[in-house]
């Protein structure tokens, strides 16, 4: 089930409207493009439209952690602030899995509502392998691990300054010493074999957001047994 009191739904919508200098629900609505008792639904039941909130802050330039946050987070000047996720976009990939000097510094930072942890991150997915559970171009959200901690058969980010970077199930290979398999949703993709030696970093997945704004609104949050327990979607592009 979802973690609650995350976010205070009702709060959400008062922060809403005085941004928005608006004072009616179905103004509310009309500017979310949803039917004007959807709005009544989710103070009932605690629930948000997440892209639907997340584009009209974009749209209207709105604070999104003003927005869905209690408290407002610090800004950018606190760049050591451990409540901020760093997000590895496709550009940043290659360069961040060559170890580049100072890249882990240099990425853009969010801070989710929805994930706490000093040691996080956010890859962004390149291929379908992992379809359906995890579409391309989405984000996973992980906290970092290690091999000797990991669960068998975990989703997770594999960092290989030889192979690169990977998304996939890993779970350990019984009759070969320090030998993981790699595998994915998606059959059409090859499994693969990875020494121990080889893995530089691995991250296992706790949420995804996806990109494509055209999907059912909901976050798909992934705990340690693999089982989706919500979803939902966010339109992010790091600069």
């Amino acid at each position: 089930m979802q973690e609650e009191n995350i976010i205070d739904a009702g709060l959400v919508i008062q922060k809403l409207k005085k941004a928005l200098k608006i004072k009616r629900d179905i103004q509310l609505s009309q500017i979310l493009d949803i039917r004007p008792n959807t709005i009544s639904t989710w103070k009932k039941r605690n629930t948000l439209d997440y892209p639907a909130v997340i584009a009209v802050c974009k749209t209207y330039d709105l604070d999104l952690n003003d927005i869905l946050l209690e408290k407002r987070v610090r800004k950018s000047s606190d760049l050591d602030n451990p409540g901020e996720t760093k997000l590895v976009s496709r550009e940043m990939q290659f360069q961040y899995c060559m170890g580049a000097d100072d890249l882990v510094d240099k990425l853009p930072k969010y801070n989710f509502p929805f994930i706490k942890g000093d040691n996080t991150r956010a890859f962004q997915v390149l291929s379908n392998n992992m379809f359906p559970m995890i579409e391309e171009n989405s984000f996973v959200i992980c906290e970092e691990t290690s091999l000797h901690e990991i669960p068998d058969n975990s989703l997770a980010v594999i960092i290989s300054r030889t192979k690169g970077l990977f998304i996939n199930r890993i779970q350990r290979i019984a009759e070969k010493r320090d030998m993981y398999l790699l595998t994915s949703e998606n059959t059409f993709f090859n499994e693969v074999n990875m020494k121990a030696e080889d893995i530089n970093e691995i991250w296992i997945i706790k949420a995804a957001l996806s990109y494509n704004m055209n999907v059912e609104n909901k976050f798909k949050f992934i705990n340690d047994s693999i089982k989706v327990i919500d979803r939902a979607l966010l339109d992010f592009k790091s600069s």
